[in-house]
């Protein structure tokens, strides 16, 4: 089986069709910012990871279908948190749920559909009590990272070390937990597991990576999300890091003019990061993670075609 278009359009309506049936009823402040988020768009990448191990590791899709869907929502709980944190007003090209609403409104919405991912996971078969300790051990991890992202904003200056760390918790972690669910849900062994948790934890740094490039050389329209607001908060991204200990005072002034012009300033970074080669070196960064991640399934025997194919979405993504 080979991960076509027409593959990935099933996985995505099954995954959708499952999403708006999580909060059928409740109070209408809650119901209707659900509702938009939950039916928002994205690529549904996390959830189709998880249905593709199920299947790989041997099982079929509706075996960790309730996984699935408890990984995306705990995928959108902190999209909507991290709008709060950050300031952006567009997410899957319409507005953020603190911009259509309020603050109060987007936190509330968040703490509701992360109980609601929860609750989604309690309800598969097997393995209940592994697949919940694993979402708990995920959830926290990707809390940690967002919290030394922003603890970085504080920080002249960031090691490409810490700064690995911290997308291994907070974009990592949530692969690689979307691939061990998908695991757990049809009893693999122990090494598949592990196998695979590490196998969609190397494609988070990658995705992470790709991210960093596409928040910087994309536009607003192709990601339909707020692009910009990184380099004005100043975080500390891998372009930044390695932009920053080759020509630390044309980064500046380029953050500099970004207050004044978000479109100059992010002109003038774009024509550092090719001047000083980093474009380049995180391309490659993104290709070199993506091939290990590959590496990653070569012990766990049997056909794992679907899974590089799905790894290759990665690597050749533009929003």
């Amino acid at each position: 089986m080979t991960l076509t278009p027409d593959v990935l359009t099933t996985l995505r309506g099954q995954i959708d069709q499952r999403l708006g049936a999580v909060y059928p009823q409740g109070p209408r402040l809650l119901t209707e910012p659900i509702h938009y988020v939950l039916a928002g768009g994205g690529k549904r990448l996390r959830p189709i990871l998880t249905l593709l191990t199920a299947q790989t590791c041997g099982g079929g899709h509706e075996d960790a279908l309730h996984a699935a869907v408890g990984v995306e929502a705990l995928h959108n709980f902190t999209l909507v948190h991290d709008d709060v944190m950050d300031g952006d007003h567009t997410r899957h090209g319409q507005p953020t749920v603190h911009t259509k609403w309020d603050d109060g409104v987007a936190i509330l919405t968040g703490d509701a559909i992360f109980v609601l991912a929860l609750a989604e996971v309690r309800r598969s078969v097997v393995n209940v009590a592994a697949l919940t300790a694993a979402f708990t051990r995920g959830a926290l991890a990707v809390c940690e990272g967002q919290a030394l992202d922003k603890e970085f904003e504080g920080r002249s200056r960031v090691s490409m070390e810490d700064y690995l760390r911290m997308i291994d918790l907070k974009t990592g972690y949530l692969l690689g937990l979307a691939a061990e669910m998908g695991a757990l849900c049809v009893s693999a062994g122990e090494a598949q597991v592990k196998g695979v948790q590490r196998f969609g934890q190397l494609l988070g740094r990658a995705f992470q990576i790709q991210d960093d490039l596409l928040e910087i050389f994309s536009d607003t329209g192709t990601m339909g999300k707020s692009l910009g607001s990184d380099l004005l908060a100043e975080k500390k991204t891998y372009l930044m890091i390695s932009a920053l200990t080759r020509a630390p005072e044309k980064v500046d002034q380029a953050i500099a003019l970004a207050k004044g012009d978000l479109q100059e300033g992010l002109a003038a970074l774009r024509e550092v990061l090719r001047e000083t080669d980093v474009k380049d070196e995180a391309e490659e960064a993104v290709r070199r993670t993506v091939d290990q991640a590959i590496e990653e399934l070569a012990p766990l025997g049997g056909d794992t075609a679907l899974l590089a194919d799905f790894a290759r979405l990665v690597l050749n993504r533009r929003k």
